[in-house]
């Protein structure tokens, strides 16, 4: 059986009273345990302890249904501050409910290569304060609460490419830096599909059946550096499609079906950085196109 790790680390108290990891304030220090729960309480999950000693991590990969992760975090948890919690190539699992994390927080959730259909609204609420990633890729998800994202105030990446959302979906988030939609039958991207995620830095949209690009939809993304929008419908670039900026590197059009551009397609491209690699790579003109 493994031990029950315990690590000392000296911090401040938690003024709600349940263990976390803070900064030194002046001389007003204490010491507290980081540690896992008993193995026998937490199965078939397993926690560990980070190399650095400061977190820790939980993989619930071997669960097999809804009720069994729920009961898991009835088990008494000496810390409730994890760093990452996993689900991997789980085959069981096909809905996170409200309320199955309990008081437990965690900075990145990881839930890849599944079937999970739906994410319940406030499945994910207790993490609104510490969580940073948020990845579900390569699942059947169709529902998901994008309606909360704008309760989770150190959210920077959320992945979400290679699932079932259909009709591109409203999204608020003043922190969120990458965005993965790929993959999903998306199936058009509204003028106003950014306009309240202004921080947005990284955008795929590759392969998300989208036919065209209105003018001024990206207007909204003064930091974005590269976007992917391979794959798609794509038949014509109207004036003011993609407006480059400074920071921008890497637009990707290929593998579209593009026939016309608009000279002023890409405002601004000369005093900017963007990178349009063309042929089949990035821009990718069709067989009716000259590629130069």
């Amino acid at each position: 059986m493994k031990l029950h790790l315990v690590v000392m680390v000296v911090t401040v108290v938690a003024t709600s009273g349940r263990s976390s990891i803070s900064e030194f304030q002046g001389t007003n220090k204490s010491q507290f345990a980081i540690s896992c729960p008993n193995d026998a309480d937490i199965r078939p999950c397993e926690c560990t302890v980070s190399l650095d000693g400061f977190s820790l991590d939980m993989d619930c990969s071997k669960v097999q249904d809804e009720d069994q992760l729920e009961a898991v975090f009835q088990a008494d948890f000496p810390t409730s501050a994890f760093r990452r919690f996993t689900i991997h190539q789980n085959k069981q699992l096909r809905i996170l409910r409200d309320g199955t994390f309990k008081l437990v927080t965690f900075e990145e959730i990881w839930i890849t290569d599944g079937i999970l259909e739906k994410i319940e609204d406030a499945a994910l609420s207790n993490s609104a304060s510490t969580a940073r990633s948020l990845i579900f890729n390569i699942n059947n998800i169709s529902v998901f609460p994008f309606s909360t994202l704008n309760n989770f105030k150190e959210l920077l990446s959320l992945d979400l490419r290679v699932n079932n959302l259909q009709g591109f979906p409203k999204l608020t988030s003043s922190t969120l830096q990458v965005l993965y939609l790929s993959h999903n039958p998306l199936g058009g991207l509204p003028v106003d599909a950014f306009a309240g995620t202004p921080s947005i830095i990284d955008l795929h949209l590759s392969n998300t059946e989208i036919p065209q690009i209105l003018p001024g939809t990206l207007e909204a993304l003064p930091n974005l550096r590269n976007v992917g929008l391979g794959n798609n419908h794509l038949k014509e670039l109207a004036q003011n499609s993609v407006q480059c900026n400074s920071n921008t590197g890497l637009v990707d059009l290929g593998y579209n079906e593009l026939r016309t551009v608009h000279p002023n397609a890409f405002p601004d491209r000369k005093k900017a950085s963007c990178q349009f690699v063309q042929c089949e790579a990035h821009i990718g003109w069709n067989s009716n196109r000259e590629c130069r």
